[in-house]
């Protein structure tokens, strides 16, 4: 954890998952508020160290990444004196190099694979998923055929499932962040490879509501239309109060992430809520489920094809 010098700079001593991307964003926080004490702008802060302004600019944004040498002359100019915390942010600039979710590069966006790392240090996870199980819910089969249907390449889909396997390890974290999910009645109901790899996957996610630190509840249709109606968006609380909240955003447009933009983060926040609001009780999942399974899952359940339908 990053020691912050005077009250305006405290910091809560609970540990959370040091990610690269959490270090990243702890540094440039860390030395924004440095900066803001000091009463300097960045124009002054480069003019001081001979830089262009577009490289502070950089540094703050976490869009590059600063050297240790570059950090103790900025530090410098900010009148950071305190070695212990000196250090410390320069133990952050380098550990915060480390390959996070490097592996993966080739087969998810750059704006999920910077998502996953500040996922895995995430205090609290609202989530909204109204097409699809959420890739945190996932059994593997389900994941590898949603991909396939999905229209992945073959070749890549055994490294996106274990990268989506990875992610699901903060399931068992200890201490364990708190975990709410609202899934779409059409994200329960619509069948994924087959009848039985649907069972599977109801199956787990009844288990995993039955986990203390998991809210699991269903958004039925008869809820209505609602803002956001067919997007999903994650949101990202952290236990540090110097960290703003993540939004993550992933539609037919790509994937995206907003920070430090509190008009759109309030937005959702609002949508949850409502969505909250109109979603069955937790408590109540295990009987959602079973008639899900009873009316599109079972043997007797009379499958609805296109043919059916036409008139």
């Amino acid at each position: 954890m990053v020691l912050r010098e005077g009250d305006d700079m405290a910091e809560d001593p609970r540990r959370v998952a040091e990610t690269p991307e959490v270090m990243r964003r702890r540094l440039r926080v860390a030395l924004r508020k440095a900066r803001d004490k000091k009463d300097l702008t960045q124009r002054n802060a480069a003019e001081a160290l001979d830089w262009s302004v577009s490289k502070v600019i950089r540094i703050e944004q976490g869009a590059v990444a600063i050297t240790p040498v570059d950090l103790r002359a900025l530090l410098q100019v900010y009148g950071v004196t305190d070695q212990g915390l000196v250090e410390e942010l320069v133990g952050l600039a380098r550990e915060s190099k480390r390959p996070s979710w490097e592996r993966y590069r080739d087969v998810y966006a750059p704006a999920s694979l910077g998502f996953f790392g500040h996922e895995a240090a995430a205090k609290t996870i609202k989530s909204y998923e109204p097409a699809f199980v959420p890739g945190l819910l996932q059994t593997q089969e389900y994941a590898e055929e949603i991909m396939r249907e999905l229209g992945v390449p073959e070749e890549q889909i055994d490294l996106k499932v274990e990268g989506r396997i990875e992610r699901q390890g903060l399931l068992d974290r200890e201490p364990q962040a708190h975990l709410h999910f609202i899934l779409g009645e059409a994200a329960l109901s619509r069948e994924v490879g087959s009848r039985h790899v649907m069972m599977r996957q109801l199956d787990w996610i009844r288990k995993l509501g039955e986990r203390p630190g998991i809210s699991l509840q269903v958004l039925p249709f008869s809820a209505g239309a609602h803002p956001h109606v067919g997007g999903a968006f994650t949101i990202l609380e952290f236990e540090d109060e110097n960290l703003d909240d993540l939004l993550y955003l992933e539609d037919a447009a790509g994937a995206r992430t907003f920070r430090e933009e509190p008009e759109v983060l309030s937005d959702y926040y609002k949508t949850f809520s409502l969505l909250e609001g109109r979603a069955t009780s937790p408590g109540d999942l295990n009987t959602v489920l079973e008639k899900i399974e009873a009316a599109r899952f079972s043997d007797a359940a009379e499958p609805l094809t296109a043919s059916s339908t036409s008139r």
